[in-house]
């Protein structure tokens, strides 16, 4: 696999600021992790969506990064920064150009700037040809363009400028973590049809791959701290207890024996996950109606929310098929293998990491 060394990534969430860098190790591939930390961000600094994305109190969040950057336990060029999905608005289209047009990407901006609908216009528009089709002279395109508001990429900007950061790149924090699984599979192992289900802490963030390509994003409002907060209301506790708890509890059955020792826990698993499940089930057969596909593919599991034991056999069971957790901390080669608690932040960390995949 081939993983950027001369950056460190970093996954802003709404819940937490995650880092992740590597060294080059020996001269087989393997690499060494350089860091994999955790800083936890107060409820409520990172918020908002698309059209109001928000840092509410700037010296915090510039002293949280601060601090947790002087960690950094090798030296870097710069960072690559993985902005919260619900910032970014994803569109999947299909565009007719010539040969001449499409090696002209300030063409296809000015082609995605009338077509799409633009909140402001000083929104930013980036674009990605994910394929194309020749028909007589004219090339049939699959374009991914993302859009954002440019004041909180001006914002960051600030920010780093003031640290003394050089950033290297902006990018979405899920994009990345189809090309590190396959980076981590050879093509000839990896079926390219699946669905990558980052379970995070405010949002649920589904993306559906045909061949490898993108063909369907959805991001539904629904994640841990909902999880939380049903758990809560459940059995009449605070939200932060209700959020330790949730780490501890066992919901889903993992055996044949858990299935039947645990059958009175279905309310609880229908109080807690159940809307969640109902989105999940609503996107998969949108996509389903749209694409006419008749079976799902297989489902990839990642995101601190996803973390429950057991989860990925009842998912499996729940949608008829197959599903697991994508943990690439387990399959990174490594000249020193991570610590038990490290490892199993994989799934949490897939974003992070992904963004270092070349």
């Amino acid at each position: 696999m081939n993983i950027f060394t001369e950056y460190v990534a970093v996954d802003i969430g709404t819940h937490s600021l995650k880092f992740f860098s590597v060294s080059g190790g020996d001269s087989g591939g393997a690499y060494i992790i350089s860091d994999c930390r955790e800083e936890a961000l107060p409820p409520g600094l990172i918020c908002g969506g698309f059209t109001n994305p928000t840092i509410s109190q700037i010296a915090k969040f510039t002293e949280i990064f601060q601090k947790t950057m002087s960690r950094i336990s090798s030296p870097k060029a710069g960072l690559i920064v993985g902005l919260p999905d619900r910032w970014v608005k994803l569109h999947l289209l299909e565009m007719k150009l010539k040969p001449e047009e499409v090696a002209s990407s300030e063409y296809i901006s000015w082609r995605l700037k009338k077509t799409l609908p633009l909140p402001s216009p000083d929104t930013i528009i980036d674009h990605q040809i994910l394929s194309q089709t020749e028909i007589d002279n004219v090339l049939q395109c699959n374009i991914l363009a993302g859009l954002l508001r440019k004041e909180i990429v001006d914002l960051l900007s600030e920010i780093f400028l003031n640290l003394k950061i050089e950033v290297m790149a902006f990018d979405t924090s899920t994009l990345g973590v189809y090309n590190l699984l396959e980076d981590l599979h050879p093509e000839s192992t990896l079926d390219r049809n699946v669905i990558m289900c980052h379970v995070g802490h405010e949002a649920t963030v589904v993306k559906i791959f045909q061949n490898g390509i993108l063909r369907y994003e959805r991001v539904i409002e629904v994640g841990g701290e909902e999880f939380s907060r049903l758990l809560g209301e459940s059995e009449n506790l605070p939200f932060d207890q209700a959020h330790t708890l949730k780490t501890k509890r066992s919901f889903f059955p993992i055996t044949a024996e858990d299935i039947l020792t645990k059958f009175q826990q279905n309310q609880a698993i229908k109080k807690i996950f159940g809307n969640w499940l109902r989105e999940l089930n609503v996107t998969f057969r949108f996509y389903q109606d749209k694409f006419k596909v008749m079976h799902l593919p297989r489902i990839y599991l990642t995101g601190g929310s996803c973390l429950f034991d057991g989860i990925a056999e009842f998912i499996a069971d729940y949608f008829e098929t197959p599903c697991e957790r994508f943990n690439p901390l387990a399959e990174i080669p490594t000249t020193h293998k991570c610590s038990p608690d490290i490892l199993a932040q994989g799934p949490q960390f897939a974003p992070c990491m992904g963004l270092l995949s070349r």
